[in-house]
């Protein structure tokens, strides 16, 4: 009988030290937590595979990472034997591949101004501001906008439900280079299929414009400029996984000329899961204002809001 009363205190110490060290860890967990949101971030951890793992200062093992996750300033991260992620440089937008077993640990200056991959997550969620409401026949080009790294871009645009358009790429520097053209179309189409004399793909390094009408329509309702990058190449090909798609939308709001278009693409082809990341809930932020898409904007604030509550 006393060997079963001894077992039994025995058990129920160690449940209560397991109990402890649960909440302990939990406990840890929302501490650094709630400072995170009040620091820059330094880095973003992207798994490539089903082999991605972090491990955090307050907790036992590592972690499966299924969606991009913030590095914040002064915060430790362990990357286990076996495992493989991409580091995303909030400051740079710069992409390396990290290997385990190492240990990550950076520290950011928080910016002169709001920067959208950088600064705490509630800054950039208050200084994210729509633009004035545009009239309800007006549409919005997505791509290609700014600088483009594709010599034969895919052209979107926020299109009304049951409206076909016009649309013509013309060269801004050479008036008299005949524009590409289509009538009557639906996005998307890509610029090899405008009507042309001349060669399907754009050249490096040069301006462009996009100019776009409702079928048939008397009045422009609707351009775009966009310059095609200098390292730009005719069978770069829209990124096909969720982490290439991402670090390309990192990489082209990293510093200006913004690529936007680009971004935009990529962003769109995003899963459900890793759509609302905090990397990429922050990009979208970004690349909505820069669109002027107040739609889009409401739907990254709400995704974002919750991010930051939680």
């Amino acid at each position: 009988m006393p060997s079963t009363l001894s077992a039994r205190r025995i058990s129920f110490w160690l449940v209560l030290a397991a109990v402890l060290i649960v909440a302990g860890a939990m406990v840890g967990r929302t501490i650094l937590r709630s400072k995170a949101r009040r620091t820059p971030v330094a880095a973003y951890l992207v798994p490539i595979d089903n082999t991605g793992r972090a491990k955090t200062a307050w907790w036992w093992s590592a972690l499966r990472l299924d969606v991009p996750r913030a590095l914040h300033s002064g915060e430790r991260v362990s990357i286990p034997a076996g495992s493989s992620v991409r580091l995303v440089h909030a400051d740079s937008g710069a992409a390396e591949l990290i290997a385990g077993p190492t240990k990550l640990f950076f520290q950011q200056k928080f910016p002169v101004e709001t920067n959208t991959l950088v600064s705490p997550l509630a800054e950039v969620i208050a200084s994210a501001k729509s633009s004035p409401p545009q009239p309800s026949d007006s549409f919005v080009i997505t791509s290609p906008v700014g600088k483009t790294r594709y010599l034969n871009p895919l052209i979107t645009w926020t299109a009304r439900d049951g409206v076909m358009y016009d649309i013509a790429v013309v060269d801004s520097a050479d008036p008299n280079v005949p524009p590409r053209f289509a009538r009557s179309i639906r996005p998307p189409i890509a610029l090899a299929d405008l009507q042309t004399p001349q060669r399907r793909q754009l050249g490096v390094d040069r301006n462009y414009e996009i100019i776009m009408r409702e079928a048939n329509a008397f009045r422009i309702s609707g351009a775009a400029r966009f310059l095609t990058a200098t390292n730009a190449q005719l069978e770069n090909q829209i990124p096909a996984t969720p982490a290439d798609l991402i670090s390309e939308a990192a990489a082209a709001m990293a510093k200006k000329p913004y690529r936007t278009g680009d971004a935009w693409l990529a962003l769109t082809r995003l899963p459900t899961d890793w759509a609302r990341s905090e990397l990429a809930v922050r990009l979208r932020l970004r690349v909505a204002i820069e669109l002027g898409l107040a739609d889009e904007l409401a739907r990254a604030q709400k995704d974002a809001a919750a991010l930051n509550a939680w």
